[in-house]
């Protein structure tokens, strides 16, 4: 996953950076840096949006 999809999920589950990083444990700098492409994301972030995916259609949260 490139960071430019991370942000688009992102903003597609209505979630800050902060709200992120917060449900991912990381600081919301790291966020930030994924998505400027200035580190990796991780296989298991990507693996982890899936999943926060899937609870926030079920949920209906937005």
């Amino acid at each position: 996953m490139e960071g430019d999809e991370l942000r688009d999920k992102r903003i597609a589950l209505g979630l800050t950076q902060a709200q992120l990083a917060d449900i991912l444990d990381v600081k919301p700098n790291t966020v930030a840096r994924w998505e400027r492409g200035l580190l990796a994301v991780p296989r298991t972030v990507e693996l982890a949006m899936e999943t926060i995916e899937r609870i926030y259609k079920k949920s209906g949260k937005k």
